[in-house]
């Protein structure tokens, strides 16, 4: 028969501190490692969205503004330009460009005169400056009630947010205008239209530029195009 133990023999089973100590940290250590891959997946993730979603919507903004622009024309109101330069709150300049157009116009296929010259509305695609953020909206108006202003019954649409062509630390012109004032193909562009050029336009140099990471520092998606109006005629 063995014999028991005596007391200083006897082994109890079970962790000492220090054992308990060192896996603890090993634990917090490993914890810790996960948690931050987890996080830096987690961010690359929404900034993937972010700048997808940028993208996305700079794509479709700047098809729809070259879509309204490749339409516009002349008409009853502005017989020698599709331009409009006569609107004080919708000028042609680096921020606004305003025609006529008759683009979704339902009532375009039924109306009198060439290509439904007396359905064309006066249209605007402007990037709304106000407000003290630097992303800024950029609009499309229809003048649907004719009377020049923005007031009820007319069409407002939001093309695209955060777009920060105006506040950038070199700002972005949105529209510049390119001139054929002799008729003998020698371009020149301008930042703005008045009564006397506004028909020598030939093409709209546009460009939108949108941050795609609105929590953190800048990251910009540049849009550029340059779009011909159909119908336009020049000196």
């Amino acid at each position: 028969m063995q014999a028991p133990l005596g007391r200083n023999g006897a082994r109890q089973a079970g962790f000492t501190l220090i054992e308990i100590l060192i896996s603890m940290i090993i634990l917090a250590i490993v914890s810790t490692m996960l948690v931050g891959t987890w996080i830096s997946l987690q961010r690359s993730f929404e900034f993937s969205q972010a700048d997808n979603t940028a993208a996305s919507t700079g794509r479709d903004s700047i098809d729809r503004v070259s879509s309204e622009l490749r339409a516009a024309q002349p008409c009853a109101l502005s017989p020698s330009t599709p331009f409009c330069v006569t609107n004080v709150a919708y000028p042609c300049d680096n921020w606004h460009v305003t025609f006529y157009s008759a683009y979704n116009n339902k009532n375009a296929a039924t109306a009198s005169g060439s290509g439904g010259e007396s359905a064309a509305i006066l249209t605007s695609i402007y990037l709304d400056t106000s407000g003290a953020t630097p992303q800024k909206n950029l609009w499309l108006w229809r003048d649907v009630n004719g009377n020049g202003l923005n007031d009820a019954g007319d069409q407002n649409i939001l093309l695209a947010r955060n777009v920060v062509n105006s506040t950038l630390s070199a700002p972005r012109k949105m529209f510049q205008y390119v001139l054929d004032s002799t008729g003998n193909g020698v371009y020149t562009t301008v930042d703005s239209l008045t009564t006397a050029n506004a028909k020598a336009v030939v093409a709209v140099n546009i460009e939108i530029v949108i941050d795609a990471n609105l929590n953190s520092r800048p990251t910009y998606v540049d849009f550029v195009s340059t779009v011909r109006p159909r119908n336009a005629t020049t000196n």
